[in-house]
């Protein structure tokens, strides 16, 4: 059974719930106050009749009193069976709904003398029940006489009954209609939250055949919305995980085919040496060249085993209290050769007194080399990479220091900027010619200083440089 002929059942099961639980109520609750109504309506029958005769009484007009319980039977015929008064000389003035005279005579006998007021239900000779009112009427301090009413209840229940039956038929007419438009309303709403979640389905499929172009349309606000656009967010960084999966495939295609290519030709060399004897100087290029390209392939396989240690949480770091003016000084000397060479200048800048942090010394130098070597990378000829510490951070306050590695370099597009951290993320090409690299090296820096519980982030302008800083707590 699929969603929407679940939702379609269950809302439709709850609804019919609701609507005999609702209807029990109404019936219970309306025979209830039907049967209360009728009651209340009889006792001010008998009190209104019994009001009426009273002042005929006071003044002995019998007549009006026959008149009062003739009019009392006919006015409520058939609820009312019969009326009766007695007075103290055993007059009885009777009027009764039926003709018969035996029925008459065993009615009139019900009219007795009483000496305070009764309610009786009793069955009467033809099998129906009677409710039978009494109250004797005092004049002067004498019991005078008494009004006897002999209310019907076989009446009264079918008058509940027809009142009820037509409101069942109207009850059932309304759940019907409910019913139906409850069913059809579910189904409506089935529809409107299983078509998004098939479209969803249908786009993810799309997904895993490798058809990462897929965008669903659905112009929602709800929680619906939201997952269509998280979905189409995941869809588009999905494609650009890809792209830059791509990008990365080349890059260390081109990291690893570079050196190796230079092992193999330079072991050729020296292979070649045994036989023609080439000068001790071509043979320790030779091996100078080697040994920079194992270095290289080392580094890089090194910077790929620790970004997956750093992702597994298994990166062991070893924290001791440094000073990290001595850090920056000796990076910067280590890179001076090589920006004399490019014709870029590179320095460092120790302001004020740098208190002593706990770091993993190789990981912080790992940090500033990796930043160094992207400053050095993107700085163009007579340019200059500058290295500076700050006892406070600005942003950041008196608990940390903070560190710059700024360069006036091609800089980085504004809606870049926060990307760069990402794994194999590399800055599209644009104005500014950008050399390749495998997008490994700003997401270790990220998760070296993360490790340190520190932070760290990129401020640039497009053409004119880009400075890196991060802090490290005191």
């Amino acid at each position: 059974m699929n969603l929407r002929a679940k939702f379609t059942l269950y809302v439709s099961f709850l609804l019919l719930i609701v609507i005999v639980a609702v209807s029990y109520n109404i019936f219970t609750t309306q025979k209830k106050f039907l049967t209360q109504q009728i009651s209340e309506n009889r006792t001010k029958a008998f009190q209104s009749f019994v009001s009426m005769c009273n002042e005929a009484i006071k003044v002995k007009d019998d007549n009006q009193v026959d008149n009062a319980v003739k009019l009392l039977v006919s006015t409520y015929k058939p609820s009312v069976v019969y009326a009766g008064y007695i007075n103290s000389d055993n007059l009885v003035m009777f009027s009764s709904r039926d003709e018969d005279r035996n029925i008459d005579s065993v009615l009139k006998t019900r009219i007795k003398k009483a000496n305070k007021d009764y309610i009786e239900t009793y069955s009467s000779l033809a099998g129906e029940q009677i409710c039978e009112f009494a109250t004797p009427f005092f004049f002067n301090g004498e019991n005078v006489g008494t009004f006897v009413v002999g209310f019907s209840q076989d009446i009264m229940k079918k008058q509940i009954d027809d009142a009820i039956s037509m409101m069942l038929s109207k009850i059932k007419t309304i759940v019907i209609i409910t019913i139906i438009l409850g069913i059809l309303l579910s189904y409506f709403l089935s529809y409107t939250f299983t078509k998004p979640i098939k479209m969803l389905t249908n786009a993810a499929e799309q997904i895993t055949k490798g058809n990462l172009d897929v965008e669903i349309k659905v112009n929602r606000k709800d929680e619906i919305g939201k997952l269509s656009d998280t979905f189409n967010n995941m869809a588009k960084q999905i494609k650009e995980l890809d792209s830059m999966k791509d990008s990365f495939v080349s890059s260390v295609s081109h990291e690893l085919r570079s050196p190796l290519s230079a092992i193999d030709g330079y072991c050729d060399l020296l292979i070649d040496c045994v036989d023609k004897n080439y000068s001790k100087e071509q043979e320790l290029k030779g091996l100078k060249i080697i040994k920079q390209a194992t270095v290289r392939l080392t580094n890089f396989i090194n910077n790929i085993l620790d970004l997956a240690k750093m992702k597994a949480n298994k990166l062991e770091v070893k924290m001791v209290s440094a000073d990290v003016g001595p850090l920056i000084e000796e990076i910067v000397s280590l890179y001076q050769p090589l920006a004399t060479q490019q014709k870029k200048k590179i320095y460092a800048e120790i302001n004020g007194t740098i208190p002593k942090v706990n770091i993993d010394v190789e990981k912080i130098k790992q940090v500033i080399t990796n930043l160094v070597s992207n400053a050095m990378k993107f700085t163009k000829e007579d340019g200059s990479v500058g290295v500076k510490a700050f006892p406070n951070s600005g942003g950041y306050g008196n608990d940390f220091i903070e560190i710059w590695v700024q360069d006036d370099g091609v800089g980085i597009p504004k809606q870049q900027v926060d990307l760069v951290f990402q794994k194999f993320y590399q800055v599209q090409s644009g104005e500014f010619k950008r050399p390749k690299g495998t997008g490994l090296g700003l997401t270790i820096v990220f998760e070296m200083i993360k490790l340190h519980k520190g932070y760290v982030w990129a401020e640039s302008d497009l053409g004119k440089g880009t400075t890196f800083k991060f802090v490290l707590p005191k």
